[in-house]
């Protein structure tokens, strides 16, 4: 299997029968089995719940998806690869309880219209005496069999799992209880107030637990409380000795500082979080604009050349640092770059509007007109909309090419752009 694939969705795994403890079940593999695939990277996750009607089991089909509903979805997905699946339960007959699971997976390849189904695997090492709709396993056995699902999926998808990837990097927390409150935060909550609820008690019963304590640091991000979003990640930057995460907690910290109004901090922060991600374009975009505060235009401008040599299509950095040329009249350079970032964004009005400013300005009107009447076009109510139809207003009819307009006047009209 071609090892470029770069798209694949995980549908939900049908089940013969509902329950509280079935979902989380499901929930648990679905999540171990996308933590493998991101360590063996490559690949952009998305999952169909939202396009079924919702990630609660309860609330769409129980039954197993059929190939014409996998075709269906994997053409609305735009995947390179789909994956979805079935559970065979039983309960014990008294207590009402999981007796035993199978778990078979199944990988569906759009471009060349073929399933590769991994072996299925069995788990039956629940508590009989848990009461119904309770998930109540052997957290070790739960953890193996995750693993071997998690080697079965990376080899039907033609790759094999870092050799990093043990069964410590899905058991995120010795806790069972944490564990569980976690998985209803990342996987079944639905607003941020429920999903921060579930993360505070997984905190509670392991407060070392680094997932919980970074993931509530993001949701108090999004409630604009940027003063515990900040404390969350100072605790979760002593969590964790990975490079990886402690260059994500860094980065946010910084992005944290300047929602406060610290850039200096965020300074401080965003060049500590490239000691461990040392690749990151953002970085040196976001460190570029804390030297176009101070009017460093050269520390800015070489930071920002530093993000396209580490990935030359960084819309970002593209508009960033053609904005620094166009500023000092470096039209030559600019130009470039804001043609390459509307290529790779090319419905957005203000990408439009500022390159037909920069074509006014080399003195290319007819250029710059297109440009204008696309950003119209595009936005026409919105702040690049108006100032294009300003700058259309200003340019005028467009000549014949004997020179003659509307007005009959047959001499060619000169125009001096902007200036």
């Amino acid at each position: 299997m071609d090892t470029q694939t770069r798209k694949i969705v995980f549908a939900p795994l049908g089940a013969d029968m509902f329950g509280d403890d079935i979902l989380l079940f499901e929930h648990g593999i679905l999540f171990a089995m996308e933590t493998a695939v991101e360590a063996a990277g490559g690949w952009a996750l998305a999952d169909v719940h939202d396009a079924l009607g919702g990630a609660d089991k309860r609330e769409r089909p129980t039954p197993p998806l059929t190939e014409g509903e996998v075709y269906a979805l994997a053409a609305k997905a735009g995947c390179d690869a789909l994956v979805d699946g079935a559970l065979a339960c039983e309960r014990d007959s008294q207590a009402g309880s999981l007796a035993r699971v199978t778990v078979s997976l199944r990988v569906f390849f759009p471009a060349t219209g073929e399933f590769a189904a991994p072996d299925s695997l069995t788990f039956s090492a629940f508590d009989a005496d848990a009461p119904p709709e309770t998930l109540a396993l052997d957290y070790d056995l739960w953890i193996a069999l995750q693993f071997r699902l998690c080697a079965a999926l990376v080899d039907a998808l033609g790759m094999n799992l870092p050799w990093r990837f043990t069964t410590d990097a899905l058991q995120i927390t010795p806790s069972w209880p944490a564990y569980v409150a976690f998985l209803k935060g990342k996987r079944l909550a639905r607003t941020p107030e429920t999903k921060l609820g579930y993360y505070e008690q997984a905190i509670i019963r392991d407060p070392e637990f680094f997932l919980a304590v970074y993931n509530s640091a993001m949701l108090y991000k999004t409630q604009t409380d940027y003063q515990t979003m900040r404390r969350r990640l100072s605790e979760a930057s002593k969590l964790t000795d990975s490079p990886a995460d402690l260059g994500d907690v860094y980065f946010e910290m910084g992005l944290a500082s300047v929602f406060l109004g610290d850039t200096k901090t965020a300074r401080n922060f965003w060049e500590r979080a490239l000691e461990y991600a040392p690749d990151n374009p953002a970085l040196y975009v976001n460190l570029a604009g804390t030297y176009e505060q101070e009017e460093n235009w050269a520390e800015a401008t070489a930071l920002n050349e530093a993000a396209l040599e580490k990935s030359p299509d960084y819309h970002k950095a593209l508009v960033s640092l053609g904005r620094l040329h166009a500023m000092f009249g470096r039209l030559d350079q600019a130009i470039p770059l804001y043609e390459r970032a509307l290529e790779l964004q090319p419905e957005d009005a203000l990408r439009h509007s500022v390159l037909g400013g920069c074509y006014l300005a080399a003195g290319r009107p007819e250029d710059a007109r297109a440009r204008f009447a696309r950003a119209v076009d595009l936005d026409p109510a919105g702040d690049p909309g108006r100032y294009a139809a300003q700058e259309l207003e200003k340019l005028g009819p467009v000549q014949a090419e004997d020179g003659t307009g509307p007005d009959g006047d047959g001499r060619k009209k000169k125009r001096w752009g902007l200036f």
